[in-house]
């Protein structure tokens, strides 16, 4: 989601009557925040003034397709897996973009087994996993490839292996669909116009948006220039039927829209209305828990938490809020997993994905958030269904650190943040500036006098 994509709206925090107040020789606290923090916005956004929301730009570097896949590669390798493993995937090609590309929902469970009796008693987990929305992010689609490695190899192994076991647990216990390629035109826009800064669909609409859930309010665009343009009506994107048709067709346990651009676990609600009236979904406590337990599961810390509380932004119309609020899915995340702390200016690649000589590496660090998720899944799902609980076998583990906390900044330690990093500033460094700088946005001194009469700061995602 240019992180649950890349939002730009003011958040006012101040209320009218301190407008109002005049100004004198101790001005109150709050208009030194004010000047302050109009300060850093204009900072950490001149360096972009003349980029554009999607347009192309100079980039740090770009993928190496012998490494990255391309959509032509994408579709030749999935084949591969379906003709190896028929036992244990299949695939749906129902379901294509507005120019007629195919999306590859994959189907993935042991198919050898007794299907209509697990269907009745459920003992199988129903997940759904999203790639490939955006069409600069590429990391996701590529730890997706991993994924499918992971689970199929030991199906060759020696029988009674680490490799045998776990793969045949997972492929046991879990009944596996997976959106291989939700953006398939964006893209194909983006391999062929080198514009790795393009995240929607043919006609620019972002699929983030484009959900029947609190669509068309603050948090999208009506502007079929902007980034974050939510089309013309909701489902108005024919990418968007497999989410819908599928959801309606199955009762899933878990939904997750995977992205890239930092590391941060999106919980739901995301959208404004929801932020106002402090809505959340009826099995928030387990969401919660399973936020926590993949944001520990890595080397990296993931921040997980409520969107606005992360991003101090909302947005509407994204899918996992759809999945969440409208089908009752019992967990539903948006999971941001990769994101370069040394990213500065208005390139893209770099933003979202690694260098393709690092790819593998940054891949297999990720990799045991999956682990964590299949486990918790499976032992959620048994003991729902009354079941002895049985162990996930797990051949990387990492130590269960405390779960990383959401937070909501207060405002004295906002003013603290915001004075050292003008110092910071203006001493030339301005790494903490690239969280706020993610939407390209014109700046100006009316734009940036705006922001200052608004008592607001910008989105960071």
């Amino acid at each position: 989601m240019r992180h649950l994509e890349d939002e730009t709206i003011m958040a006012p925090f101040h209320n009218k009557e301190s407008l109002t107040r005049k100004a004198h020789a101790s001005s109150p606290p709050n208009v030194y925040g004010l000047i302050l923090i109009g300060v850093i916005t204009f900072l950490c956004e001149w360096n972009t003034a003349d980029t554009v929301d999607v347009k192309p730009q100079k980039e740090v570097y770009i993928p190496d397709y012998t490494i990255y896949h391309n959509l032509t590669s994408i579709q030749k390798d999935v084949q591969q897996l379906l003709f190896l493993y028929p036992n244990f995937m299949k695939i749906d090609w129902k379901y294509n973009s507005r120019l007629g590309k195919p999306q590859m929902l994959l189907h993935i469970t042991n198919f050898t087994q007794n299907t209509d009796a697990n269907q009745k008693d459920g003992s199988k987990v129903k997940m759904l996993l999203s790639y490939g929305e955006h069409a600069r992010e590429f990391f996701p689609v590529e730890s997706m490839f991993h994924l499918l490695r992971n689970l199929t190899d030991g199906l060759g192994s020696a029988p009674g292996s680490y490799e045998e076991l776990y793969s045949r647990h997972v492929l046991s216990s879990t009944d596996l669909h997976i959106i291989v390629m939700a953006n398939p035109d964006g893209r194909v826009y983006v391999e062929h116009s080198h514009n790795y800064c393009w995240r929607g669909t043919s006609t620019g609409v972002d699929l983030n948006r484009n959900f029947d859930w609190e669509y068309a309010k603050k948090g999208s665009s009506a502007d079929p220039n902007d980034e974050e343009y939510r089309g013309p009506h909701a489902f108005s994107e024919p990418e968007c039927n497999v989410y819908k048709h599928l959801t309606q067709e199955m009762h899933f346990d878990l939904y997750i829209s995977f992205h890239s651009g930092i590391r941060q676990i999106y919980l739901p609600f995301a959208d404004t209305h929801s932020n106002i009236i402090n809505r959340q979904p009826a099995n928030i406590r387990g969401i919660k828990e399973l936020a926590a337990r993949l944001a520990s599961s890595t080397t990296h810390r993931y921040e997980y938490g409520k969107a606005m509380d992360l991003t101090f932004y909302t947005a509407d119309g994204t899918s996992f809020d759809y999945m969440a609020g409208h089908r009752k899915i019992p967990f539903s995340l948006a999971i941001e997993l990769w994101g370069s702390d040394a990213h500065v200016g208005a390139s893209c690649f770099d933003q979202f994905n690694p260098r393709s000589g690092d790819l593998k590496h940054e891949i297999a660090e990720i990799h045991p958030l999956y682990v964590s998720l299949f486990d918790y899944m499976i032992h959620w799902k048994q003991r729902r269904s009354n079941k002895p609980r049985g162990a996930l076998i797990t051949k990387h583990r990492h130590p269960l650190q405390e779960p990383t906390p959401s937070h909501t900044l207060s405002y004295l330690l906002m003013a603290t943040v915001v004075i050292v990093i003008l110092i910071l500033a203006f001493q030339g460094r301005l790494l903490f500036c690239q969280r706020w700088q993610h939407r390209r946005r014109i700046i100006s001194l009316k734009t940036l006098s705006s922001t200052l009469s608004l008592w607001g700061f910008v989105k960071s995602i």
